[in-house]
């Protein structure tokens, strides 16, 4: 006697999901990002940082690294690509003092030249009074005033 199995639709859908690109995508943005960055994201060191280090779960190719000030200025620490190097650490030497800043941003790009590229960053402050740079974008107050049209007075008619 053979037997029929019957169409199973929530296996189908599941099955389907777990095939899908966004799911594959999601699992890849997960390898592709560091697991360990110096400093960390939202860090507030003491003293200000003599190297910028990135550890991947996987052997990647380092496309950019490059250090901002809060307002955006870019800080040459002397990244260049490098297109033979694959490495799952990184570390960059900041031989030289930091112009002032209320916080640094570090942004990033690596490819594991299978699963596409990824970008990111990374946040730090230092010094004495530093703030953890959420803490200090939360904090920012707009100096732009907000022009509403004139509408008019509404007055309400008597019952």
């Amino acid at each position: 006697m053979r037997r029929i199995r019957a169409f199973n639709p929530l296996g189908m859908i599941l099955a389907l999901l777990l095939l899908s690109p966004v799911v594959q995508a999601q699992h890849t943005h997960g390898i592709l990002t560091p697991g360990v960055t110096f400093p960390q994201d939202d860090a507030v060191l003491i003293d200000p940082p003599r190297m910028i280090t990135m550890s991947f779960r996987v052997d990647v190719r380092l496309l950019k690294l490059a250090l901002y000030t809060a307002d955006e200025q870019w800080i040459d620490i002397g990244f260049s690509y490098d297109p033979g190097s694959m490495s799952h650490s990184f570390v960059y030497p900041i031989p030289f003092q930091l112009p002032d800043s209320e916080y640094y941003i570090a942004r990033w790009s690596v490819t594991d030249d299978r699963r596409g590229l990824m970008n990111g960053e990374f946040k730090f402050a230092f010094g004495p009074g530093a703030l953890p740079p959420s803490e200090s974008i939360a904090n920012r107050v707009s100096d732009r005033e907000e022009i509403l049209p004139d509408t008019g007075a509404y007055v309400g008619t008597p019952r």
